[in-house]
């Protein structure tokens, strides 16, 4: 199947339909409910039910977690998906799913190498520095977070927009929609030149620009001093983003034409 537009989809009608194309329940995509992991996606991504014991569908994109998780924490990521998921002019979860592509949160207490696939791999060699969650990669498809930072704010920014942000731009749009791989290198380009994000995280590479971006866009990025403290600087909402940096505001405003978080 090729890129799927978002005409094509609100062409195709019922949010049902929808699902069906993405591979996804229609029955769970009309409601949003947390619910048991069908035996089908057990199997399909050898799933650990000792741990794993939740599920939600995103429109085709699956959302796990442990037995313990509040189902509020899935069904908050589902909605906030609702606005990450509908990109201009295409839509990603196709190519999501073909790279096997699924989100994983830990609930409260728990670390990363909490998720099986995560210390089987890795031990617990991930659990400091990815503290908050880690996006998708081709040898490792998880987009993780966490409870507390999807439902408690730990750390005064939303880390699951950032995380994912990086498997929307790593996973699926550098690779479906044409110009946004040419217009993000643009927009780094001149924010190199420009001295724009020096002394923040955002100035550290164009995967982390794009990361820190879409915080910005979304007003959920974490309030640091003008000029930087290595982190984040002031630039921290949309209308400040698109004072600060309009090259990188334009993509985002492209790519999601003024839609909000939930």
């Amino acid at each position: 199947m090729g890129a799927i537009t978002r005409r094509s989809l609100l062409a195709a009608g019922a949010t049902g339909l929808l699902a069906t194309i993405a591979g996804a329940s229609p029955a769970l995509a009309l409601t949003g409910s947390v619910g048991p992991i069908p035996p089908s996606l057990v199997t399909k991504y050898s799933l650990d039910t000792r741990w794993y014991g939740k599920y939600v569908d995103a429109w085709g994109l699956p959302l796990f977690g442990p037995h313990h998780l509040q189902d509020e924490t899935l069904v908050r990521m589902r909605n906030q998906l609702g606005t990450l998921l509908w990109t201009y002019p295409y839509w990603p979860v196709h190519e999501l799913n073909r790279q096997n592509v699924r989100l994983v949160v830990v609930a409260r207490g728990e670390r990363m190498s909490a998720i099986p696939e995560v210390y089987q791999q890795f031990g617990t060699s991930m659990d400091d520095r990815y503290w908050a969650g880690f996006g998708a990669t081709p040898s490792f498809p998880l987009s993780t977070c966490t409870e507390s930072n999807v439902l408690d704010n730990q750390g005064r920014a939303n880390l699951f927009v950032h995380e994912f942000g990086h498997t929307l731009h790593l996973m699926a749009l550098q690779n479906i929609d044409p110009a946004m791989s040419p217009e993000l290198s643009s927009a780094w380009s001149n924010a190199r030149a420009s001295g724009l994000w020096t002394n923040t995280y955002a100035g550290t590479d164009i995967k982390e620009y794009f990361a820190e971006g879409i915080q910005s866009y979304f007003g959920v990025n974490y309030p640091g001093p003008p000029g930087g403290d290595g982190v984040h600087n002031d630039i921290n909402t949309r209308a400040k983003l698109q004072t600060y940096d309009r090259p990188l505001f334009n993509l985002f405003e492209r790519i999601y034409r003024g839609a909000v978080l939930p």
